[in-house]
């Protein structure tokens, strides 16, 4: 299989993997109103969490940012910073976008208006701020002695 065949596949199986751990996303958020919020917080948090580094290793920045500021709002509302009702109504908005995203993988590379919007409303509701877009880059270390 030719290089360009194999990115084919695997970004058909990221589409239908992440669309079915969406749907298991909007279950958990919507838990997150109920008696096993920890659970349900767990749950998300970690499906978020696969969701972003899987969407990175393919290049889908956009998708890799959104679950980024999405696990932000999460960790917030866990931390008593957010009111539950907020995240999860934000939350949720954020799975309407990602469905977006997933069926249109242009703009899971490189962003649209929607997922920028979406983004900052996370940001604003999580008081984190925006996730970089692309890979964050960290300066390499100095060798020459301070």
């Amino acid at each position: 299989m030719d290089t360009e065949a194999l990115k084919k596949s695997l970004l058909k199986k990221f589409q239908e993997v992440t669309a079915d751990r969406l749907q298991k996303i909007q279950l958990g958020v919507i838990d997150l109103e109920k008696e096993t919020a920890d659970q349900a917080a767990d749950d998300v948090a970690r499906e978020l969490h696969t969701m972003k580094g899987e969407a990175r290793m393919l290049g889908l920045a956009a998708i890799g940012q959104l679950a980024h500021a999405a696990e932000d709002v999460l960790r917030a509302e866990r931390e008593g910073k957010t009111a539950t009702e907020t995240a999860t109504d934000v939350m949720l908005r954020a799975c309407d976008v990602l469905s977006d995203l997933i069926e249109d993988l242009d703009a899971a590379h490189t962003g649209s208006t929607a997922t920028e919007e979406m983004v900052k409303a996370l940001s604003e509701v999580s008081g984190h701020p925006v996730p970089a877009l692309g890979p964050v880059r960290r300066p390499a270390a100095s060798s020459a002695p301070p």
